[in-house]
């Protein structure tokens, strides 16, 4: 049974960091995820690997169309690949998205568990994945108002696929119960 707490409370908890240390954040699409990776990063400094980092640009898919998990809009083996490697290794290294060009970045980004790194993303508790973790939080939050929120930040570089895609995609991964294999539940933006 996953213990259910705020953001201040997982904040405090990890003063001291999980063995291993590796942090999963999963929930739905503009639950809080980001939000909380960004409190920790900034009351820890712990790093991060995003989800997002993964994206495939859409010329290089035509899945991008079709909602499915894993997402075909991701470079997901890669994203798991990474994780697996960080796990293993200590290390690992990838080519992140860059969301100015819409573009793989020919830049190559290093993450070392020189300090915990959190893993954040709709599906980072996969489970394949969920066994590398000293920590899986998942955010909870009600999809009703996720679009209300995509919305309100602007929908990016492809605002209809949040209704044909992105969400349609996540509801698929979220028929997998990420939230039963979380150790912290975490009230996201306007949760239940």
């Amino acid at each position: 049974m996953s213990l259910r707490a705020d953001a201040d409370e997982v904040i405090a908890r990890l003063a001291r960091a999980p063995e291993p240390p590796l942090i999963a954040i999963d929930g739905l699409p503009c639950s809080g995820k980001s939000t909380l990776a960004e409190r920790l990063q900034h009351a820890h400094g712990f790093d991060c690997i995003s989800l997002d980092d993964f994206v495939r640009p859409e010329a290089d898919s035509p899945a991008w169309r079709v909602p499915t998990f894993p997402f075909e809009y991701i470079r997901y083996a890669e994203f798991v690949a990474a994780v697996e490697t960080l796990a293993a290794r200590g290390e690992c290294d990838y080519a992140p998205f860059d969301w100015e060009t819409l573009a793989i970045s020919g830049a190559r980004r290093r993450v070392t568990l020189a300090t915990p790194v959190m893993i954040e993303g709709v599906s980072s508790l996969y489970p394949a994945l969920c066994p590398l973790y000293g920590l899986k939080i998942f955010v909870d939050s009600d999809r009703a108002t996720i679009l209300e929120e995509v919305a309100r930040r602007g929908a990016g570089p492809w605002p209809g696929a949040w209704r044909t895609l992105f969400l349609p995609s996540a509801d698929i991964y979220m028929q997998t119960g990420p939230e039963l294999r979380a150790d912290i539940i975490v009230r996201g933006r306007s949760a239940r």
